[in-house]
């Protein structure tokens, strides 16, 4: 307790006042990119947790999707069978899909699509 009281000088004020600054910053550009056209987007992800793994008594799963995949602006990750690679289930409005699926970063980033 003592040393972390002694580690409260003017550099530790300086530090929380630029983080102010910096936060302060981009609340701004928050308050202006709303403004414009934004969707924003949660993420989820059971990547490397070892779901193709799990045995009840059938084997282990070939494929392990979630029962529920209905809540919008959602993106959820899972690896792939293999472990070589990533799925990425995309749940938005089918304007903001037509949209997403054009992306040429996103194209650029997939070895398939589908719907």
């Amino acid at each position: 307790m003592r040393d972390s009281i002694k580690e409260l000088d003017k550099e530790f004020v300086k530090k929380l006042q630029d983080g102010y600054n910096r936060r302060e910053h981009i609340m701004r550009e928050i308050m202006a990119a709303g403004k414009r056209e934004i969707v924003s987007l949660g993420f989820t992800s059971l990547c490397r947790f070892p779901i193709y793994e799990v045995d009840f008594g059938w084997g282990k799963p070939i494929w392990v999707s979630s029962a529920a995949r209905d809540m919008m602006n959602l993106v959820s990750l899972n690896d792939t069978a293999d472990g070589k690679g990533i799925e990425a289930w995309v749940c938005v409005k089918e304007e903001d899909m037509a949209k997403f699926e054009c992306d040429e970063e996103i194209l650029a980033s997939i070895a398939s699509k589908s719907s």
